[in-house]
């Protein structure tokens, strides 16, 4: 049960004078269990791959295929849901139900299976069903990621993919995300998570992918990515470092400002100083 990508290449405007090569032999496995953060420097290519693992482009060589399909099926799309980066582009009905049902409506799915489908995916990412009959054009820019996230949730996909779902959001924007993905994933979904702000994945992320000029220079879990990658680091990670070069007997492969305080308490009991 996985996505599996091998020996992948992909170029926009291909055979043409602008022709540009953004995915260079390309080897991945993210199997049904994870929850995988991609993260790199913005043009490195991660959008690009991940618009592979559900059809919306077809590479130039290599092979896409997820659980033994080819990603160009068209059985794919149930499987794998894509939020994009700004919910405009997926929000256009007239009312939060209707966008909600619209995609699973599609795949054949009515009546009562799909109201309580609707409901279902709304309470899951925290939104009131009082605001199910309103425009989703009134809410907030974060109440409506959250509904084009319940509309993809409603087609029960057993891959969902987000494309820098923290971007634009503040500090609670960011817990109340966290919080519901880590909810969807333990009901069973694979998470994907994008983003070229590296801070953000640590927290919920249990394997790391690292591109860089449309190559995939590390795949590993956070812990080997803190030994063994010295850019791009969490900022708190950076700090436990440079503490540690100062001299203070402290991990540096620390990525979380809980973490941190525990390791700085821990180095301050063993001084003699705290308690």
């Amino acid at each position: 049960m996985s996505i599996d990508v091998k020996g992948v290449n992909f170029s926009y405007n291909k055979n043409t004078s602008h022709e540009n090569h953004v995915l260079k032999n390309i080897n991945l496995t993210i199997d049904k269990n994870e929850f995988v953060g991609i993260t790199g420097e913005i043009g490195s290519g991660k959008s690009t791959m991940v618009k592979l693992f559900n059809g919306l482009f077809i590479p130039d060589t290599g092979k896409v295929s997820v659980e033994g399909l080819d990603a160009a099926d068209k059985k794919v799309r149930r499987k794998v849901g894509l939020l994009f980066q700004n919910p405009h582009d997926q929000l256009f009905a007239k009312t939060v139900f209707e966008d909600v049902a619209f995609a699973p409506s599609n795949f054949g799915i009515t009546g009562d299976e799909l109201t309580e489908r609707v409901y279902e995916s709304l309470q899951l990412v925290g939104i009131d069903k009082k605001l199910a009959d309103i425009s989703p054009f009134k809410l907030s820019g974060g109440e409506m990621r959250r509904v084009a996230l319940a509309g993809i949730l409603a087609m029960k996909p057993e891959y969902l993919i987000l494309d820098e779902p923290t971007s634009g959001v503040d500090i609670k924007g960011k817990i109340e995300l966290y919080n519901n993905l880590e909810k969807i994933h333990e009901n069973g979904t694979c998470i994907i998570m994008i983003t070229h702000q590296i801070d953000d994945l640590f927290p919920v992320a249990n394997k790391i992918v690292l591109m860089n000029q449309g190559r995939i220079v590390f795949t590993g879990t956070s812990d080997e990515y803190l030994d063994s990658i010295d850019f791009p680091a969490p900022e708190i990670t950076i700090l436990m470092r440079e503490l540690q070069k100062q001299g203070f007997d402290v991990r540096s492969n620390v990525s979380t400002v809980d973490d941190a305080y525990k390791e700085i308490n821990r180095m301050w009991i063993n001084t003699g100083r705290g308690k």
